[in-house]
């Protein structure tokens, strides 16, 4: 024997000796040898040991170590507990596994819930989510709330909102108690492209049992954001609804609906922030401004909703703009600067813009903001740490290198350090708290890349790109910035390139099918 080799082995044979004691005590259980307690439903009987009841369920562990009855009997009888549910915990306790189909979860979930059995409710609650359709959310829900399933809970009300307008198609939400129905038409995610959709599906639950549930009518208008109906729907709703033109209450609301929209003054009360408060939609898509041909300058804006192909118009931008630079702020879209067409005395002319304006997703209005220090059309923009940063751009006369930002808490443009060059058609980028301003025209194509740091108030160069480009896509994924296209001074690009801030350097990626300029990523 090698002396240095240790004179013991510990063999670690833990996944095949937990297999080999399961399958063992499961052979005893199906033999009936070794068991030391029947379980009861009926007239079946099950036979087990106690130790792996007890192993598996707290119930059982209670009942068997404590001071209960049971402890000493060899039989245990139950009364409200499914015979082939609690056969399949058993079966669970010795094999790991457990059947769960539409046909067994129903009495499955209510046994596992009584016995404390956590992994086997857990399973069933993950079935019964990937079950969930609009018509059985509702009976889920319930469901789940009954047994204290809050994870299913959250999830089934989740998908209610989320599908709101399949749902409110169905039987189930035809027989919803009229609180039910209350709670979830008042939820702010309710996903729905207009009020309307809610207050139809109001209309038919009344309608569905009328003399019993009008007298609910009012308490459920108010959950309908009445304000945000247009006035001719609002008009034509009191003008063919009698179960509202005959109501108090009702009549109210519909005045102070209209009121919003004809005395805007009236919008500042606290009413009427809660009834236009936006419910949380799913993402949408907004065209704003631009060109249409060679002359055409837009004001025009418009949304398009993906869950259903459509496309609203929106309130349009106080002058028809184009080649401006556009952000999301807490909610709220800026347009920045561009080139604007103005009429005087009948003569229409363009001008490079420092004008601002902001659109209100609760009010589909948009407001003129304080000018910026310089006019700049094809500037680029960014929004880092709760502030709007206009960077560069064209002012009709001379490229840019200045940049300032906007603070909406003091209502104010601040001018900070500016780039090391003039830059327009150009993008900027936000990474690591960090805003980036990659290529662009200032007067030469150029492919190089410069970093602001606002701790600093500085920029610093970095890596430059393989390709000069202009008016190219960018994005920022994974902690990369990706530049897709452009265009070069000579040709269209279809190049990709990655950048990775903690190397410094860019990677040229697969090059798309086609070489396209003006687009976005």
């Amino acid at each position: 024997m090698d002396p240095s080799s240790p004179p013991f082995l510990l063999a670690k044979l833990t996944p095949l000796h937990s297999e080999q004691l399961l399958q063992g005590l499961n052979l005893l259980r199906q033999h009936q040898e070794l068991c030391d307690v029947v379980l009861r439903v009926g007239e079946a009987k099950i036979h087990a040991h106690k130790v792996v009841l007890a192993s598996i369920s707290p119930y059982f562990k209670a009942m068997f170590t404590g001071n209960l009855s049971e402890k000493e009997n060899a039989e245990v009888e139950f009364q409200c507990v499914d015979e082939a549910a609690l056969q399949a915990i058993v079966e669970y306790a010795y094999t790991g596994t457990v059947f769960i189909s539409q046909d067994t979860v129903e009495s499955l979930l209510p046994a596992a819930n009584l016995l404390q059995v956590k992994l086997v409710v857990k399973e069933c609650c993950a079935f019964l989510e990937s079950q969930l359709d609009p018509g059985n959310c509702i009976g889920i829900s319930r469901f789940a709330e009954t047994y204290g399933c809050h994870e299913l809970y959250l999830a089934a009300n989740k998908f209610i909102c989320q599908n709101f307008e399949d749902v409110c198609q169905t039987e189930e939400f035809l027989e919803l108690t009229h609180s039910e129905l209350d709670e979830i038409v008042s939820n702010d995610c309710l996903n729905v492209v207009t009020e309307e959709t809610v207050f139809y599906a109001l209309e038919s639950w009344i309608k569905y049992d009328v003399q019993e549930r009008q007298k609910y009518l009012a308490q459920l208008l108010h959950c309908v954001r009445l304000p945000l109906l247009s006035v001719k729907f609002l008009t034509r709703l009191y003008e063919a609804n009698h179960l509202i033109r005959d109501d108090h209450t009702c009549k109210h609301l519909l005045n102070e609906a209209l009121k919003y929209h004809f005395m805007p003054e009236h919008r500042l009360s606290h009413q009427s922030v809660l009834l236009t408060r936006p419910r949380c939609a799913p993402k949408v898509l907004c065209a704003v401004g631009g060109k249409a041909g060679l002359f055409a300058c837009l004001e025009s804006m418009e949304m398009y909703f993906p869950q259903n192909d459509s496309w609203i118009g929106l309130a349009p931008l106080s002058i028809p703009r184009y080649e401006f630079g556009i952000c999301v702020l807490e909610q709220k879209i800026y347009v920045v600067g561009g080139i604007a067409t103005h009429v005087c005395q009948g003569i229409s002319y363009r001008k490079h813009e420092s004008s601002v304006e902001c659109w209100d997703p609760d009010t589909n209005t948009w407001s003129s903001l304080e000018r910026m220090f310089e006019s700049r059309s094809t500037l680029g923009v960014a929004v880092l740490a709760g502030e709007l940063y206009a960077l560069g751009g064209y002012d009709g006369q001379s490229y840019l290198r200045s940049v300032e930002k906007y603070i909406p808490k003091v209502k104010e443009w601040q001018l900070v350090a500016p780039m090391s060059r003039t830059r327009s058609c150009f993008a900027a980028a936000v990474l690591d708290g960090m805003i980036y301003a990659i290529g662009g025209y200032g007067p030469a194509h150029m492919n190089s890349m410069e970093r602001y740091d606002p701790s600093k108030n500085s920029w610093e160069t970095v890596a430059s790109m393989a390709d000069k480009r202009i008016n190219f896509g960018v994005g920022v994924m994974l902690g990369f910035i990706f530049v897709v296209g452009g265009h070069n001074g000579v040709s269209h690009l279809s190049s990709i390139e990655r950048y990775d801030p903690h190397q410094n350097q860019w990677t040229v990626c697969r090059p798309m099918k086609e070489p396209r300029t003006g687009g976005s990523s």
